[in-house]
């Protein structure tokens, strides 16, 4: 099972949301966005939790990442990510 965290609860973070959810095999496990309400709403529709960035990237079980958030956040997304990896906490993902 691939446990996925998704950053972006917007217009793409739903389409990916339920792409997804709907993959076999693959588990949408969190949802982090600064929109709570919105977080909370794509976690519960494809039965995710929401969680803030640290906590998602913490997990050992999470193994890629997708980052369909607003388009000026991804460059520090992915050096967060980059550097969680250097610290041997690797985790695969994507823009969209």
């Amino acid at each position: 099972m691939i446990e996925v965290a998704l950053f972006g609860a917007g217009r793409i973070g739903k389409i990916h949301g339920g792409n997804l959810a709907a993959q076999p095999g693959v588990k949408l496990k969190y949802v982090v966005d600064v929109n709570a309400p919105a977080a909370a709403e794509l976690a519960q529709r494809h039965a995710g939790k929401v969680a803030d960035m640290d906590s998602a990237l913490k997990d050992p079980a999470v193994s890629a990442v997708v980052i369909a958030s607003s388009t000026d956040t991804h460059a520090d997304l992915i050096m967060i990510g980059r550097v969680r990896a250097s610290m041997q906490l690797p985790v695969p993902g994507c823009c969209a």
